[in-house]
């Protein structure tokens, strides 16, 4: 019996075989000096965490119950801000919700640097109600909650309207 190998069209054993060692011979140098540290708190996991839940409010659905969670994953208190932003990014915390079942309720949340603290592996509920009104027409209607922190956290929302919307936030990567 007779065993043939194939080799490419028009390459001899000879050049083949020279081929193939060249390409085995191929070692890598010695590795290049680190290049220069990144700017203080770009990219590399530290504070501030940043969370993004959205959308938290609904056209059709004034007046619904909504809930915030944002469980401190950490082994050490959490410093927590929870803030309502309409869609330029205004911080809602306490102005009345238009259309808000209770009336004179406001939005819960933290204004400035005021931070709230969560024990580790404890959870923060935020409760609220949305508004009545399109969050595209900016005002007192938010889009989002930007959650931040000095600790790991996990954060997620649930809004019930023609049902349950448990929905996790999204880590915002810096």
């Amino acid at each position: 019996m007779r065993i043939a190998f194939a080799r490419p069209c028009g390459i001899t054993g000879f050049a083949f075989l020279t081929l193939v060692l060249l390409l085995n011979a191929c070692t890598p140098g010695p590795p290049g000096p680190p290049g220069p540290p990144g700017p203080t708190g770009s990219a590399g996991g530290g504070p501030p965490y940043t969370w993004i839940c959205t959308p938290i409010n609904y056209t059709n659905a004034g007046s619904t119950n909504g809930t915030l969670h944002v469980t401190n994953s950490s082994t050490t208190t959490a410093n927590v801000a929870v803030n309502f932003l309409n869609k330029d990014g205004l911080n809602l915390a306490g102005a009345p919700i238009p259309g808000a079942v209770t009336p004179g309720a406001i939005y819960p949340g933290q204004t400035g640097a005021t931070t709230v603290p969560v024990l580790s592996a404890n959870t923060l509920i935020v409760n609220w109600q949305t508004a009545q009104g399109d969050p595209s027409a900016g005002g007192n209607i938010p889009t989002s909650i930007r959650v931040t922190s000095d600790q790991p956290i996990a954060v997620g929302t649930n809004v019930v309207f023609s049902g349950f919307h448990a929905v996790p936030c999204s880590f915002v990567h810096r």
